[in-house]
This record gives structure tokens, sequence and C-alpha cells, in this order.
């Protein structure tokens, strides 16, 4: 059975009457003077219980707080009523008073700072013809094997822990929860103890030296606020030692995350210490930097630097250029580094403006969702896009990094990215581009000015030609950009005048229109749609027939030298009709089109539906021009008509109106 299914078994078998019924035992148990294997037996049930229902929390803070007050005698009750604590702080914090706080905080300073320093007993072997006996027990000792100059601490090596050195690991692995949330606890009956002596046995105090006479006359929370930082000072001196076990150089790194994590909430509170731990913290930095093995440590110290590196004047530029260039760039194919990456960079989006997107992208799509839209400014927007597209670009060049570590150059690089298109990881960050592309234009809209939009509609077009060759990811792409190209150009019509001349030369290429059909027939339908007066004063007769003749060139030859796709026909005829019933000198030169397409000209059509499409949409525009102001009111509305748009409404009267023109000009 799983341990879950063992807590929904205790959870289902025990009711409201038992539970109470179980409370009051304990209750009771705890209350006792010796504390035996039936009191850890129930705690061990407690924590099961707590763990599989949701039961009132708040009842047993106080007894179980108050079971902390007890002898010595009691503290292998202490080693399991801690966790039942720790889950109590998570899920009912509003349970812990200012009462609690004191004592709690009272208890940790005992256990942190007061632990002894000489190992526990032994037992060994004393020979055939003797029993066991317990060994002198020596000094515990430090990762490297020198014995232990300071107070002890979790980086402390003893071959058996006595029982205040177990509560001195616990409390470390509560610590930092526990400072976190007793910040929050609402001020109700201080009674804070004048003589903030420690409870702790005076034999055990007398083997560690005090560290200052100054530090016993601050209350409770502060006292261990500070013994936390001298906690964490020793931690990140002790972590400088060469350790003799691997595992014990893990546990190093593991304690130095925790330390700093707990140094910045500590200066969070208490801005006064920043002066102090900075030197610190700057020279662990430095110590760390350029090891990629501690590259988990790094996190937190950038946090550090984050929260208070403008408090200490302290230049932060190393840190990020490690942080967000190096870490990146190396450690890419990090799961654990890439989730706190992204992890920070979420937590302090409003302070930071700056890719292991590229190699675990189905995993961090939802994170890079929210962190995208802060990243998007007026300086970095063409570069980001130009980023986002090339996304499998760098995925394919990292997988291939890892591949050819010893000869990874540019040449071998060109090289073999053309085989990387139907690698998985390589097309599932394909997949992740598009949708990132929409929150993209959606945040550069609401953040850019005309100038820098009208350089992302080059970067379109650029663009369009310049993707790596993933099966559907072009075409997914080219989506994109029509979708959010006709947002802008709705939205600022006049980019179309600023960048005629490029939309102009993306029509004009009929290459284009196999290729790009999507984009192709979306470009066309902008320059029909807006290169007018009515949106852009600008917008000169002279600029109206120069994209008239381009349009007009560029139907001539699909439909006289191939199969045009329908679809592309149409939006052409349809840009025309636009453009000449804004110039009534070009009306005669569609509509010579149009007349050949009532005459059944249409051999280039492949299919009969497509004949069909192509002559009904030219008979409406041939009945339309037939009378230029009709056709300019239809084709080209004044402004205030734009929305709804008359001429698309099924349910206004335009539509119909346009049938009976066309049905009168057959007739």
């Amino acid at each position: 059975m799983h341990e879950g299914d063992g807590c929904d078994v205790v959870s289902r078998e025990i009711g409201e009457e038992e539970l109470q019924k179980f409370y009051c035992r304990i209750t009771k148990q705890l209350m006792g003077k010796e504390h035996g294997h039936d009191v850890i037996d129930s705690l061990q049930r407690l924590h099961l219980i707590m763990a599989g229902s949701k039961e009132d929390l708040s009842a047993l803070s106080s007894l179980l707080l108050r079971s902390l007050e007890g002898r010595p005698a009691g503290i292998l009750s202490h080693l399991h009523t801690l966790p039942l604590l720790n889950t109590i702080i998570t899920y009912c914090p509003e349970s812990i008073t200012e009462d609690h706080v004191t004592l709690l905080s009272k208890r940790l300073v005992d256990w942190l700072r007061y632990a002894s320093v000489q190992q526990g007993g032994v037992a060994s072997s004393g020979g055939f013809f003797t029993g066991p006996r317990i060994r002198q027990p020596g000094p515990v000792v430090e990762l490297d094997g020198c014995v232990c100059g300071d107070f002890f601490t979790v980086l402390c090596v003893s071959q058996a822990f006595s029982d205040d050195q177990w509560m001195n690991l616990y409390s470390f692995s509560l610590l930092r929860h526990w400072l976190i949330t007793y910040h929050n606890v609402t001020d109700g009956n201080n009674s804070t103890d004048a003589d903030d002596r420690s409870e702790v046995d005076g034999s055990v105090v007398s083997m560690v030296s005090a560290t200052s006479s100054s530090s016993r006359l601050l209350p409770p929370k502060e006292r261990l606020r500070e013994k936390s930082f001298q906690y964490c000072q020793r931690l990140i001196e002790q972590s400088d030692r060469k350790a003799l076990k691997r595992t014990d150089t893990e546990l190093q790194k593991a304690c130095l995350v925790e330390a700093v994590r707990i140094l910045d909430g500590v200066c969070v509170e208490d801005a006064g210490c920043v002066y102090r731990a900075f030197p610190c913290v700057k020279s662990l930095f430095g110590r760390l930097n350029s090891d990629l093995s501690c590259s988990r440590v790094l996190l937190p110290i950038a946090q550090f630097y984050l929260n208070h590196g403008e408090t200490a004047a302290v230049d932060s530029e190393c840190v990020w250029r490690c942080v967000f260039g190096v870490l990146p760039a190396e450690c890419f194919n990090d799961p654990y580094l890439a989730h706190e990456t992204l992890s920070f960079i979420r937590a302090n989006q409003l302070q930071l403006h700056s890719s292991f997107l590229a190699w675990d992208s189905p995993g961090l799509v939802s994170d890079y969702v929210d962190v995208l839209p802060s990243l998007v400014t007026a300086g970095t927007a063409v570069e980001l896009l130009h980023s986002l597209l090339d996304l499998p670009c760098l995925t394919a060049a990292l997988t291939l990094q890892l591949r050819y570590t010893h000869t990874h150059t540019l040449s071998v690089l060109h090289d073999l990215l053309m085989e990387a298109a139907d690698w998985s990881r390589v097309i599932q960050s394909a997949q992740s581009v598009p949708v990132l592309l929409h929150v993209y234009f959606n945040t550069v809209t609401t953040v850019s000015d005309e100038r820098l939009l009208a350089q992302l509609v080059l970067v379109l077009l650029e663009r369009s030609s310049l993707l790596l060759n993933i099966p559907k990811y072009t075409a997914e792409i080219h989506r994109v950009f029509s979708h959010h190209l006709l947002k802008l150009c709705k939205l600022h019509p006049s980019l179309v005048v600023d960048q005629s001349r490029e939309l102009l030369e993306f029509a004009g290429t009929t290459t284009n229109i196999h290729s790009k059909e999507d984009l192709y027939t979306h470009v066309v339908w902008v320059l029909g749609e807006y290169l007018s007066v009515s949106f852009d004063s600008r917008c000169s007769v002279d600029l109206v027939t120069s994209c008239f003749e381009a349009l007009e060139a560029v139907l001539f030859e699909i439909t006289s030298s191939g199969s045009p796709s329908p679809r592309v026909v149409t939006s052409l005829l349809s840009a025309l009709a636009k453009l000449a019933s804004r110039s009534h000198d070009l009306i005669p030169r569609v509509s010579l089109f149009l007349s050949k397409l009532r005459s059944g000209a249409v051999s280039w059509c492949g299919s009969e539906e497509d004949v069909v499409a192509v002559v009904t949409r030219g008979e409406e525009l041939w009945s339309l021009l037939k009378l230029p102001s009709v056709a300019l009111s239809v084709l080209t509305p004044p402004s205030l008509a734009t929305s709804p748009r008359w001429h698309r409404d099924a349910n206004a009267t335009l539509p119909p109106r346009l049938r009976t023109l066309t049905v009168t000009s057959l007739m």
C-alpha cells in the first residue's frame, strides 16, 4: 500500500467522536512526565490523520507547541512533533498566535545554537566473553575530517547524533518556513518573557560559549533572527571545506541554497542585516560563479542581489551575466535549473526585463506564456521576435552541441541542421513557437509605437522565407503572421502606407503565392483595404496606381501561365476593384478582366466549384464598378461606417442591393 493510500484509509476510518477521544488521549500523553513509545505511536498516527483529512488543525497548535516546553527527557517526541507543526504552519498559519511565536522561537534558538559538539554514545562489542559497552564519545568533526571548532550545524559529522543534535537538524529544516510564517502572525497577547535565558539544560550550554551577551537581551523573534543569521554564516563557511565524501558535497550545495534563502529572508525583515550579510554572499558568489556544478546555488544568490543590491549599493551586473548568460548557455539540459530559473523570473517579473525553453519546451511553455509579456519592450521587441522564430534552430544547435562537444564548428552546424527537422525535441520546440508568438504580438501592440510596429511588419515579410524547414511549422507560422498582420494594420492603417514599398514587393513576387499562400492573400487584402485617403491622407493617386499595376501584372501572369488558387485570384480581384473605385481611371482596366470572366474565360480553374466561386465574385465586382460612386461607398466605406462592415453584414440591406445590381446587369 502506498503512503497516500494509508492516509486515506485512516481518514475514512476515524469519525468525529473517535477523533475527539484520540485528541484527549494524546493530550494526556503529551502532558505526562515521560514520553514513551505510546506517545510516539500516537504522534505518528496524528501525522497520518493530518495528511489525509481536513480536521480542525487550530486545536492542535497549542497542544503541540506546549509539548515542546518539556524537559530533555521528552526530546524523542519532539522529533515527531516538529513535522506536525510544519504541517500546521503550512495549512493553518492563522492558528499560530503571538504566544506560539514566542515559545517556538525560544526553542529553535536553543536547538540551533546550543547543540552539543560531542558525538552521541556508540555501542561497541566487547568481545566474545564480554557484553557490549559504550565507547567514550569524541568530538564531532567537519566534512573534511577536522575537529569541529565552533557550534554544531547540519554540516557536522558524527558517528551517532545525540538527541539535541537531531533537534538541531530538524530545526534547520523547519527554520525558513517558520521565519516566513511568523511575520504574518497578527499581534495578540504578547507574553514576551523578560528573562530570555536559554531553557536547555545548563550542562549543554556550558559546552559551547555564548556568542554575545547583547543578543540575549533581544526579544525571542529578533533573537531567533540573529541566531539564524549566525547559523547560516557558519554553513557558508563550512561549505568551503573539501568534503571527504561525494554525498557530503551535494549536502553542502543543498545547505548553501537554504542558507542563502534564509539570509535573504532575514535581510528582508531587517534591512540592518544587509550590510553584515553582503560581504559573505558576495564572497560566496565569487567562489561559485565559475563552478557550474554549483549552479543551483547561484539563483538564491541572484535573488539576494535583486532584493538588496540597491540598498548596499552593489554592482549586480556580474550576477546577471552569469545567471542569464552563462547558465542558460552551459546548463540548458539541467531540468532542475530550468525550472528554478523560470520560477525566479516569474517571481520577479516586475523587477526583471531580461533559453532553457529551447531544450524543454513542453514542460516550460506555460511558464514562458506568463513570463513573455514582461520581456516585451520597445528595445527588445524586434530581437525577441527573431529569437522566438529561431527557437527550433536553437534547439537543434543545442542538441548538436551535446552530440559534438569536441567538433562543434559553425560549418558542421550548418551541415547538420538539415538533419534536425525531424528530431523530436526540435519538433516539440517548434510546436511551442506559435503559442508564444500569439502572446508576443498581443503584448507588443500594447507597449509599442508605430515606428516599432512598422519594423515588425518588415520582419514578418522577411522571416516568412527564413524559417527552419520543419513539417507543418512554416505553414503554422505563416498563419500566425497573417492573423497578426491584419490586427496590426487594422489597429494602425497608416502602416500600409509606411511599408507600401515592401508590401508591394512581396505581393509582386509570384513565387510567394505558391510557398506562402495564406500570408500572400492577407498582404493583398491589406493593400486593397487600407491604401485609401480615408485611412491615410498620404495615400496619393500615384501610390494607388502603382499598387494597382503591380497586382494587375501578377493577376495576368498567374492566370495565363498556370492553375492559380481561386482564393488568390479572388483576393487579387477584390483588391483591384477597391483600388479602382478610388481612382476611376483604373475602372476600365479591371472591368476588362472581369468581362472576360463573364464570358467564361476561366480555363485556368481546376474544378467546377472553383469556376463558380471566381465567376460569382467577378460578377459582384463588375456590377459594382458599373456604378463608380456606389462602388466607392461599398468597397471603401467612410470610417464611421467601418464597424459593422455594412457591405458584409448579412442582416443589413446592402448585400441584397448588391445582388439586385448583379441581377439587373445580367438582364
